[in-house]
């Protein structure tokens, strides 16, 4: 997978971002410049993610989906976006012209309500925008995929949260659930950010319990194995890449080690490693999706 910035700017300001860095850039690249930074750090794709800021800000973001799909006809390309733009019908109309079989946006619900959400985002509206957003690319039938980022504000309210999307966001392709990333400002706002994995469980897990008794697909992103119930390991996916997670001494001794995605370093660095356990007795028949190692789990 190869992700790369296409715009610096967006019009949220989330205390958990972990691209804010690059608000202070300049963004003055050309639509050849990003295809052949693609090309240069992978020749051969398996997925292109496109992020910011806010990529459908750039104003030449069509023009850089036409060329993507010439040059990468049969790669998965996933847009990450905070959804907003998609308030606007014209807006939704005018991604469907350039849209192909390829392309999935991506989209954060970081609250079940405006109050926690826009206190997030730090964007006034911001949730109700979301939202309509999202609901005009379900009724477009454009794929979506839905992102629970899980911080200190909102894992309370995750049980919430889910409700909230059975009820007005069916329709998204699956939801996903990513542990806060503690780089760039979450790491900068941590006291408002940072919870522990044994905090957010518990909630976490009735919330899965609850979209798979709805059959809504979901994912969990930034997990470890060894603190995930069991049942869930089947919804693991390994969703950052090498450079970003540590493996502490501890890890080798563990026989699921390869299917694990690792403890994030921005977390290892506050939090350790004390939560995390050698899981016994599993028995996993592996997947041939790198990203998704799991395909079935038996346990006593």
């Amino acid at each position: 997978m190869v992700a790369i910035r296409v715009w610096n700017q967006c019009n949220n300001n989330c205390v958990m971002c972990s691209n804010y860095s690059v608000r202070n850039m300049q963004e003055g690249r050309n639509i050849d410049y990003f295809v052949n930074t693609i090309k240069e750090r992978e020749p051969s794709p398996k997925e292109i993610t496109l992020t910011g800021g806010e990529p459908f800000l750039n104003p030449k973001i069509f023009n850089l989906l036409k060329k993507l799909e010439a040059s990468y006809p049969e790669t998965p390309i996933n847009i990450l976006s905070n959804g907003r733009v998609f308030y606007y019908d014209k807006y939704c109309e005018e991604l469907k012209k350039h849209l192909n079989k390829n392309i999935k946006i991506a989209i954060s619900l970081l609250g079940p309500n405006p109050k926690i959400h826009d206190s997030i985002t730090k964007a006034r509206g911001s949730f109700n925008q979301t939202v309509k957003g999202v609901q005009n690319l379900i009724k477009r039938k454009i794929p979506v995929e839905l992102r629970v980022i899980i911080l200190k504000q909102n894992f309370e309210k995750l049980e919430d949260i889910t409700q909230f999307i059975i009820k007005n966001l069916r329709g998204v392709e699956y939801v996903v659930f990513i542990f806060v990333d503690l780089i760039s400002n979450a790491q900068k706002n941590k006291e408002q950010v940072a919870v522990s994995y044994s905090e957010a469980l518990p909630r976490l897990s009735n919330s899965m319990s609850l979209l798979k008794e709805k059959g809504i697909d979901f994912r969990i992103y930034h997990f470890p194995l060894c603190i995930v119930p069991y049942e869930f390991w089947e919804n693991s996916w390994i969703s950052v890449e090498k450079s970003k997670i540590i493996k502490p001494k501890s890890c080798s001794k563990c026989q699921y080690s390869k299917y694990c995605v690792g403890i994030l370093k921005g977390y290892y660095n506050n939090f350790g490693a004390k939560e995390f356990k050698i899981p016994l007795g599993i028995k996993i028949t592996e997947s041939n999706n790198q990203n998704k190692p799991i395909l079935k789990v038996e346990y006593g």
